[in-house]
C-alpha cells in the first residue's frame, strides 16, 4: 500500500542527518532487477463510485492517455462565482474525495485509500462554480518531465502532434489543448507546469511557493511542490489566479529584465521566438525593458542542487515503496528513483546550503524587477525520443537551468505560449519577486495587447 501522504517539512529536515538511510534504500532497489514490465503488478481497480444522488456521473475515459477518469460532470461545483461554467482536469496526484489517488501508476492505485476529503486548491476551484470533468494522467508520481507513461501511453500533444507533451501535468494539459477540459490544475516541483505549458502553446501560472496550500496533493519534494494551472487562454488564467491566490495590492512593474547569457541557454529555435517578443516588448507600454547580463557559470551547479533535493525527498518519502515496485514504473521515473536512491545525507544537506546561497543571488538579482527568458530550452522533443536516452536528458539539464531561477527562490511565473519560426509552440516564461504574483499576472495579462503572444 502506498505510505502516506503525510509530512511535517520541519520534522522531515530535522531527521535529514540520518546517516546511511539513501545508502540502504540504494541496496532494496539495486535488488530489484531490471525488467521492464512486473508481471505481478495487481490489476486496476474498476474506481466505480458513483453516487446517484450526488447529481455527478463517471464513465470509463476511451483516451486513457489522457485520463483516468471522466465524468459529466465528475464533480459538480460546490458554489458559484467566477468559474461558473470552466471545466477542470485535476492531475492525478490530488486528493477527490470518494475516488483514489493513482499517481500514474497502476500499482499504486491498486493499493490507495479512498479520499475522505478533497485537496484545498481543488475544492477552492469548486466553490467558484468549476466543475472537475476527470482525473488526468501524470508521469509515474509525477516524477518526469516526458509526459511518456508506458502503462497508461503518452497523452497527445495537440498543437505539436509529432512531439512529447512533456510532464507531470501531461495529461491535464493535453486535456486543455484538446479542448476537453478549461482549467487544468497540476503541480510546479521544478518545471512540471511550465515545460508542458512551453510545449504545448497553453498560459501556465506557477505561484510563489506556499501561496496556495498543497494540503491535499501527493507529495514528491515538499521544499519545491507548488500547486500550479495551465489555460489557453489568458482571461481564464487571470480568473483561475484570482480564486487560488491570497489578496494583496498590487503595484505595477517599472522594469523588466533580460539576460543575453540566460536566454543563451536556449537552442535557436526557441532563441529566435524569444527575440521576437522581446522586440515587441521594448515597443509597448509593458514595464521598460532592461538588457543586462550576469554570470551564468554556476547555473549548472544550481540545476544539479535542485535535482539533488528533489530526488533525496522523493525517495525519503517513496523510496520503501519504490523498492518494491520499481520495475512497474515508465523508464523516465524509474531512472530517475534509481538515481535519487543513491544521494547521500551530505548531500543533500551541502546542496541545501547551494540553494540557499543560490536564492540570495537570484533574489537581489531580480530585485523588484520581471525577469523575462525562455520557459524551456527548446520546442517538445519529437515523441520517437527515448525519455531515459542522453539526448533527452540534456535537453532536461538545459531547461532544468532555466526552470531552476524560479524553483530555487519559489518565485511566481507565468508562461506565455511563443511560436517558433516553423510554427512550433515554444514559451516565455514572466518571472517576478517573491509573493507579488497578481502584479506578474497584471503584467501578463497586457501582453497580449501588446502582440508578443502566439
Amino acid at each position: 500500500m502506498p505510505p502516506s501522504r503525510s509530512f511535517d517539512r520541519r520534522a522531515f529536515l530535522r531527521v535529514a542527518g540520518i546517516s546511511g538511510a539513501a545508502a540502504v534504500g540504494a541496496t532494496v532497489l539495486g535488488a530489484c532487477g531490471e525488467r521492464l514490465h512486473d508481471p505481478e503488478v495487481p490489476p486496476l481497480p474498476d474506481g466505480s463510485l458513483f453516487d446517484p444522488n450526488a447529481g455527478t456521473s463517471e464513465f470509463v475515459p476511451t483516451d486513457k492517455a489522457t485520463w483516468r477518469l471522466q465524468g459529466a460532470p465528475l464533480v459538480a461545483p460546490t458554489g458559484d462565482g467566477a468559474l461558473a461554467g470552466l471545466r477542470v482536469a485535476v492531475t492525478d496526484l490530488y486528493a477527490v474525495a470518494g475516488r483514489q489517488i493513482g499517481a500514474g501508476s497502476g500499482r499504486w492505485l491498486a493499493g490507495a485509500p479512498v479520499e475522505t476529503t478533497t485537496a484545498i486548491a481543488v475544492a477552492r476551484l469548486l466553490d467558484h462554480g468549476a466543475e472537475v470533468v476527470g482525473i488526468a494522467q501524470t508521469d509515474d508520481l509525477g516524477y518526469g518531465h516526458s509526459g511518456v507513461n508506458q502503462q497508461f501511453g503518452t497523452p497527445p500533444n495537440p498543437r505539436a502532434e509529432d512531439r512529447l507533451p512533456g510532464g507531470a501535468t501531461s495529461g491535464a494539459a493535453s486535456a486543455v489543448a484538446q479542448g476537453e477540459a478549461d482549467i487544468g490544475l497540476g503541480i510546479d516541483t521544478t518545471g512540471s507546469v511550465r515545460i508542458p505549458a512551453s510545449y504545448q502553446g497553453l498560459y501556465g501560472f506557477s505561484p510563489s511557493r506556499s501561496a496556495v496550500s498543497t494540503e491535499g496533493l501527493l507529495p514528491l519534494c515538499p521544499t519545491f511542490d507548488t500547486p500550479a494551472w495551465v489555460c489557453s487562454d489568458i482571461d481564464t488564467l487571470a480568473a483561475v489566479s484570482g480564486v487560488l491566490l491570497p489578496l494583496t495590492a498590487e503595484r505595477p512593474f517599472a522594469t523588466a529584465l533580460s539576460s543575453d547569457g540566460i536566454n543563451a541557454v536556449a537552442d535557436a529555435g526557441v532563441l529566435a521566438a524569444v527575440r521576437r517578443a522581446l522586440t515587441a516588448w521594448e515597443k509597448s507600454s509593458l514595464p521598460r525593458l532592461v538588457r543586462t547580463d550576469t554570470d551564468i557559470g554556476r547555473l549548472p551547479d544550481w540545476y544539479d542542487a535542485v535535482s539533488d533535493v528533489r530526488g533525496y525527498e522523493a525517495w525519503r518519502l517513496h523510496g520503501e515503496w519504490i523498492g518494491q515496485a520499481i520495475t512497474s514504473l515508465s523508464d523516465e521515473p524509474r531512472r530517475n528513483f534509481a538515481a535519487a536512491g543513491r544521494i547521500w545525507d551530505s548531500t543533500y544537506a551541502r546542496q541545501m546550503r547551494v540553494l540557499a546561497e543560490a536564492s540570495d543571488t537570484i533574489t537581489r538579482f531580480i530585485g523588484n524587477s520581471l525577469l523575462v527568458l525562455p520557459a524551456t530550452s527548446s520546442a517538445a522533443p519529437p515523441r520517437q525520443n527515448d525519455p531515459s536516452g542522453e539526448r533527452f536528458r540534456n535537453i532536461m539539464r538545459t531547461t532544468g537551468m532555466l526552470t531552476s531561477l524560479a524553483t530555487i527562490s519559489g518565485l511566481p511565473s507565468a508562461t506565455v505560449p511563443l511560436r517558433t519560426d516553423d510554427g512550433i509552440p515554444v514559451g516565455l516564461c514572466v518571472v517576478g519577486p517573491f509573493g507579488r504574483d497578481r502584479d506578474v499576472l497584471a503584467a501578463v495579462t497586457s501582453v497580449g495587447d501588446a502582440g508578443l503572444t502566439d
